[in-house]
Order: C-alpha cells, then sequence, then structure tokens
C-alpha cells in the first residue's frame, strides 16, 4: 500500500511539474545584468529581452544590479527560486571569481543552471609603437631578455585582460609586471600614451587605434583568426601553444530550474540569436554568435572555472579579498 501512495505521489508530482513547465511563463520575467547600465550587456540584452517577450507573451524587463564586481547582481539570481522567472545575463568573468574570491558567496557552476552562450570577442594582444616587437615570439624574446622590464596594463585585478597575460607569462615563461587601472578606457590610454608597453584590448575598441598606427596589433587572442583582421595570426599558432582568452556573454538561472523551462528558454532564445537581425547586431558589436545548447556551455563554464583556478595558483595570483 506505501509502495502504491508514493507512486501515485510521485506520477502527481511529475504532471503538475510537466504542466507548470508547458505553461512557462505565466508572468513578467527578470533579466539581472550585473553591470552598470549602458555597458555591452544592455545593448545585446534589450532587443533579446524584447523579442523573447513577444515570444512568450509576458513582459521581460533587464535590470541592472552592479556592485561589489558584479557580485551584488550575481548572487542575487543564485539565491532566487529556480522557477525561470529571475535569469542572469553575464560575462566570462563569473568564471574567473573563484581564482581570486575565496568567500564568494555562490559557486559559479553549482548554484548556477547555464541557459544558452550566446556569443564570443576576442582580444588584441597590442603594443605602443615605441616597443620594438613585431610578433609573439619578439616579445617573448624581448621579456626574458629585459626581464620585467615590459610592462602590461589592465582593467583592474581579475578582470579578462588581467589574467589573459597572465595565462600568456604562464604559457611562455615572459617576464612581464602588471599595471592595473580601475577601467578599460584607462588601460587602453595609457598604451596609447605610450607609458605602458602593451595590454589586451577587446577587437571593437582597439582597431581604430590599430588602424590610425596608435597602437601596433601583435595577434589576436582567440583559437581562430579574426574576421575582421585576417592576417593577423592568432596567440595559439604564433608560439604559445594552447593560448586561448575570449570574453563571452550567455544567460543563466538559479540551479535546479525545471529541464522543461531550461530548455523552453534555450530554443526560444536560439531561435532570436538565429535571426539576421540579432546577428547583425552582434557583428557590429564584433560579437562571434554561437547560440549553443545547454551542455556546451556548461561544458564551457566547467573548462574557464579550472583553466583561471591553474593559472591563479601557477602565476601566484594574490586573493584579492
Amino acid at each position: 500500500m506505501k509502495k502504491l501512495i508514493s507512486i501515485i505521489a510521485y506520477t502527481t508530482l511529475t504532471i503538475i511539474t510537466s504542466t507548470l513547465a508547458q505553461e512557462y511563463p505565466t508572468k513578467s520575467i527578470r533579466i539581472i545584468v550585473p553591470y552598470s547600465p549602458g555597458g555591452g550587456l544592455d545593448v545585446v540584452g534589450r532587443p533579446l529581452a524584447q523579442k523573447l517577450s513577444d515570444q512568450f507573451n509576458q513582459p521581460i524587463t533587464l535590470e541592472n544590479r552592479p556592485g561589489a564586481g558584479t557580485t551584488i547582481g550575481t548572487n542575487f539570481v543564485a539565491k532566487s527560486s529556480p522557477d525561470g522567472y529571475t535569469l542572469l545575463l553575464t560575462l566570462s568573468a563569473l568564471t574567473i571569481g573563484p581564482s581570486i574570491y575565496p568567500n564568494l558567496p555562490y559557486d559559479p557552476i553549482k548554484d548556477f543552471q547555464p541557459i544558452v552562450w550566446i556569443g564570443t570577442s576576442s582580444y588584441i594582444l597590442s603594443t605602443h609603437p615605441s616597443v620594438p616587437v613585431q610578433t609573439i615570439n619578439d616579445l617573448i624574446k624581448l621579456s626574458k631578455r629585459m626581464p620585467n622590464k615590459l610592462n602590461y596594463s589592465s582593467p583592474g585585478n581579475g578582470t579578462d585582460p588581467h589574467m589573459a597575460t597572465e595565462l600568456f607569462k604562464m604559457l611562455t615563461g615572459s617576464k612581464l609586471v602588471h599595471i592595473p587601472y580601475s577601467g578599460g578606457s584607462q588601460a587602453a590610454t595609457s598604451v596609447i600614451a605610450g607609458q605602458v608597453d602593451l595590454t589586451f584590448l577587446p577587437t571593437s575598441l582597439g582597431i581604430p587605434f590599430i588602424k590610425s598606427s596608435k597602437l601596433r596589433a601583435i595577434a589576436i587572442s582567440t583559437l581562430k583568426r579574426s574576421q575582421q583582421l585576417p592576417d593577423l595570426p592568432t596567440i595559439d599558432e604564433s608560439g604559445a601553444k594552447g593560448f586561448s582568452a575570449e570574453a563571452w556573454s550567455g544567460i543563466l538561472a538559479p540551479a535546479k530550474t525545471p529541464n522543461n523551462i531550461v530548455n523552453k528558454l534555450n530554443t526560444n532564445i536560439q531561435k532570436i540569436i538565429a535571426t539576421n537581425e540579432y546577428k547583425n547586431l552582434l557583428e557590429s558589436r564584433m560579437v562571434e554568435i554561437v547560440g549553443s545548447n545547454v551542455d556546451k556551455f556548461s561544458n564551457r563554464i566547467r573548462d574557464d572555472v579550472t583553466k583561471w583556478k591553474k593559472v591563479s595558483k601557477e602565476m601566484s595570483i594574490n586573493s584579492l579579498e
């Protein structure tokens, strides 16, 4: 009798859960962006939210919750109800956090359910024209001949460009000194002005300075060459085998969000990403469309967390807390 009751209860719960997921959404959805308003994620996220709202026939709003290095907004989603009504639109910096913040209030793997990997963008390893290097091998040789004489800028400790350069140092044995700034524009300006030797710049930001000869492009950070700069070699093919660093954007939900809701969100968002209108928008921002399934995005997050933990440990990057 107890076994029969258990079977009935389980069957009933399964039916209810399935029905709720099929009806989803029945109310408004919030997409939390853990960055200040006006950034690149807003440009990517607002049209996505509008088109998803049209598909679901429910209001979908983009809500900026910046602060504490994205921790405030990210933690808000991690602690939200796993019902599909609070989502996170964020960047690859999510996977760096565990390497440098030992007391994070959330785990990027355990506390989130990946929904869809939207796209990726590359960085250009750029130098001031006065630095006597033309290639990656030139840079490696110069840094070893003049250890700790060359310096590099970044938007701050723990940012993508900081960790990308430390990965480069780890793979090549280069000796470079870190000069952190409080934002991307300051990091770029310092190299353009000749105050700092080199930096990793987002492709969208770096191309105008490279074309005007204010900066010299050495190599691209992704494993594939850039469509915008097809003659620029990758760092991987230039001698730093295995090097890959890119900024990805994606949408996640709190852990334990029902699979049916996850799959419904993934399917509908992928349809939006595949439209020419949205592709053109991302291409204008020099973002390469990915539009992955859930498993591919999950694996990418796990791989990145592992990679940056290794870099942090081997390069003795001090905790930021």
